[in-house]
């Protein structure tokens, strides 16, 4: 069965293929026209830096960076108040009423251990709580959601005013959060306390990964049982991510500009992956090597 806890570091950490580089960036080519497509790490720790110089010699060759979302959107007040509210319960339902008396107590034990703000968490649903203990634990690791990849070249772009675009809006990321609004929550929460202990080893593993290009293994790990036991979610979070930001994507190969595009790590993997839907469609598909 799928550790739904892992589903949730997951999301965070990523939320890769057959071929391997030194890091996970890869060079896009149709004739004369190209772009950089990286897989990125959303939350990273001080002691993660410098990133792979491939990274910052593509990002230095670039005229355009490409993030999934805004990040001046997706980290606002306003958006943050309407993804809270996505996961709400209505009707004056909480938590407490969805799971087992048992895991109820377990949960209540943890907050207790760790100052977790259960009291006001409990009008939220299971994937919420879940993703909330997830960021938590990870903060007392020392891993940050503004110290991860994207952020890093979005606080740089900032500086030198390079343009910078979205694939997606805000709102297109509320409507695929809401896939997982509905996950059974005893699930959830009884995963998510037990993956707490198992944290330090999936972060270490994505990471390693992540930084070495083993981006087949890093799908493995961390997708394939998502895609074999919550397949509705897999579709959701990547597959039709993927298809909506395919057409975006050949824009910017056919643009005059050189774009540096930087993703999610999984949204680059398997036969549903970024890198296999290009070369399908006749892009030439290379590791990026460093250039003296």
């Amino acid at each position: 069965m799928l550790h739904i806890g892992r589903l949730i570091i997951v999301v965070v950490l990523l939320c890769s293929t057959s071929v391997f580089a030194e890091t996970s960036l890869y060079e896009i080519v149709k004739g004369d026209q190209k772009i950089y497509l990286g897989g990125t790490i959303h939350v990273l720790r001080n002691s993660d830096y410098p990133l792979p110089a491939e990274f910052e010699q593509a990002y230095g060759k670039s005229q355009i960076l490409v993030l999934e979302t805004d990040p001046k959107k997706s980290n606002s007040p306003e958006f943050g108040q309407q993804f809270a509210q996505a996961f709400m319960y209505s009707g004056g339902k909480n938590l407490a009423q969805d799971l087992r008396p048992k895991l109820w107590q377990e949960l209540q034990a943890y907050a207790d251990k760790n100052q977790f703000p259960l009291g006001q968490m409990s009008m939220f649903k299971a994937v919420f709580v879940s993703l909330t203990i997830s960021i938590t634990e990870m903060q007392k690791r020392g891993y940050g959601l503004g110290q991860g990849v994207d952020m890093y070249f979005f606080q740089k772009a900032n500086l030198t005013q390079k343009p910078i675009q979205e694939l997606e809006s805000t709102d297109d990321v509320l409507q695929h959060m809401r896939a997982l609004t509905d996950l059974e929550a005893n699930q959830v929460i009884s995963s998510a306390l037990r993956d707490v202990k198992k944290m330090d080893k999936a972060l270490s593993v994505a990471l390693k990964h992540w930084r070495a290009g083993e981006l087949e293994k890093l799908d493995n790990e961390l997708a394939a049982d998502m895609r074999k036991e919550t397949p509705e979610v897999y579709q959701r979070l990547l597959v039709d991510r993927n298809e909506a930001w395919l057409p975006k994507i050949e824009a910017l190969i056919a643009s005059k500009e050189t774009e540096l595009v930087l993703v999610g790590a999984l949204h680059l993997s398997g036969n549903n992956g970024l890198l296999a839907q290009l070369k399908a469609r006749g892009y030439q598909i290379k590791p990026y090597q460093l250039t003296k």
